[in-house]
């Protein structure tokens, strides 16, 4: 029996394009023995080709004309890792792969940012053009999250979903809380290796695990939200104060967690600063790795950690779909019947630290009672580190204000189980009664002591 070739088109060859050349250019013999076809990569996008490592081996393989590939009469998948190097390259690249599908090619693409824009239209022109559409690279990179829950937990119900998605940020917290370093250091040690860009701003403010979350949520449920719909917010305001105080007097870890949550017929979603307890599975998630927490009903609670980003296992992750397409695979977006609700846990009820950073003068701490009060918020405790020089002129000079460091009073206040819009409601009138003695705005971040774990018996 003739040997069965799978052709494949390539729209980009960056860091991630080259690496998927090299495991289908380098390991081709051998992938062709371990499964019941030979891959092979008939035509490579690049607006410039020449420069390109595979180019002098390969020269015929490459073209500057996307077209060549959507349209090429043998190419059955095409595989898109062309990244985005301005946000609104989003609905270029999003009309590639809708013009792939509607010329009945199976398309592989690691693009979050595509499919959180776009992901409605993409999923659809799959269905309508009976084509396949695979994304495991978009969402935490080497870990094998889209597929778990497309087919292995496909005859199960996620209720909940909490994931470290974000390299720079975790390798972020993690210098802060392991090393002592401020915010600032830590981020300039992520960009001197490659963790962060030169403007991080994607990432530290949280829209990077956004995107990803609004990915999970078109494969859970099949609900495509807009991304002002996802709660989010980054992490620019921590710094390792939050992290002695967490640390010290808490017994909790902050991660930046993307969450999905499951109520009766509703879903909600969110990305924010979390403290979880110091044992817990995500609190040891270190460095720039990634991790996925799943809650469900039948296999109750499992917990994935590895590569987030890199060409290597991303590269991995776009060969392992084109592989299960090839293979004759089939998985989509799970159409659930059930609603979105921004607001789902607006009453529910969480422990929250609020930190802050005032002139000191008398009375302030009497005055943020009493609205914490006046709106049923009861406090749990006040507490106050004794803060070095240092930290305060790091405040002064970070803040640009003109003061004497010693006049600088960190704080905290924890809170018992509250609501979070009676949480919300208080800090805004702390905030506009306080103009005069906050040098920066109240630092607030829930606290999941319950969060779901993976125990042993």
């Amino acid at each position: 029996m003739a040997e069965r070739v799978v052709k494949i088109g390539l729209l980009g060859s960056g860091t991630v394009g080259e690496g998927v050349q090299d495991i289908i250019f380098g390991d081709g013999k051998e992938l062709a023995k371990r499964l019941d076809c030979r891959l092979e990569i008939e035509k490579i996008y690049t607006r410039s080709p020449k420069s390109k490592h595979w180019h002098d081996k390969f020269p015929d393989k490459f073209t500057s004309r996307p077209d060549d590939i959507i349209n090429h009469p043998e190419i059955s998948i095409v595989a898109e890792a062309l990244g985005l190097e301005r946000p609104e390259d989003a609905k270029l690249v999003a009309s590639y792969i809708i013009k792939a599908l509607q010329a009945g090619k199976s398309v592989v693409t690691a693009n979050k940012a595509v499919l959180a824009a776009y992901g409605q239209k993409i999923h659809s022109a799959a269905r309508k053009n009976n084509t396949q559409l695979r994304f495991e690279a978009s969402v935490a990179g080497g870990i094998p999250i889209i597929r778990t829950l497309g087919e292995g937990l496909a005859s199960d119900n996620v209720t909940g979903l909490y994931g470290i998605l974000n390299g720079t940020c975790n390798y972020i917290l993690s210098g802060i809380r392991n090393e002592g370093k401020t915010f600032t250091d830590a981020l300039r040690q992520a960009q001197k290796l490659g963790y962060a860009e030169t403007n991080p701003e994607a990432d530290i403010k949280g829209y990077d695990t956004r995107d990803k979350i609004m990915v999970l949520l078109q494969l859970l449920y099949g609900i495509f939200v807009k991304k002002d719909d996802v709660a989010t917010e980054g992490i620019e305001s921590l710094e390792k104060i939050d992290f002695d105080y967490a640390s010290r007097k808490l017994g909790t870890n902050i991660k930046l967690l993307g969450s999905i949550t499951r109520s009766g017929g509703e879903v909600t979603a969110t990305v924010s600063p979390i403290m979880i307890n110091d044992g817990h599975v995500l609190s040891r998630v270190n460095g720039a790795l990634n991790a996925v927490l799943i809650d469900s009903r039948h296999c109750e609670t499992m917990c994935l950690v590895g590569k987030g980003a890199g060409a290597g296992p991303t590269a991995n992750s776009i060969v392992s779909d084109i592989i299960s397409i090839a293979s004759g695979a089939h998985f989509g977006p799970c159409a659930a019947p059930l609603k979105f609700n921004r607001h789902l846990d607006k009453d529910g009820l969480y422990r929250y630290y609020l930190r802050f950073l005032v002139m000191d003068r008398a009375g302030i701490v009497s005055d943020i009672l009493g609205h914490l009060k006046n709106n049923q918020v009861n406090v749990d405790e006040v507490l106050q580190l004794k803060h070095s020089a240092e930290e305060k002129v790091y405040f002064r000079e970070k803040l640009g204000v003109k003061c004497d460091p010693d006049k600088i009073l960190p704080f905290i206040i924890t809170l018992d189980p509250s609501k979070e819009s009676a949480v919300n409601k208080a800090v805004k009138q702390i905030k506009a009664k306080g103009q005069d003695f906050m040098l920066i705005e109240p630092v607030v971040i829930k606290i999941l002591p319950d969060l779901p774990d993976v125990t042993g018996v």
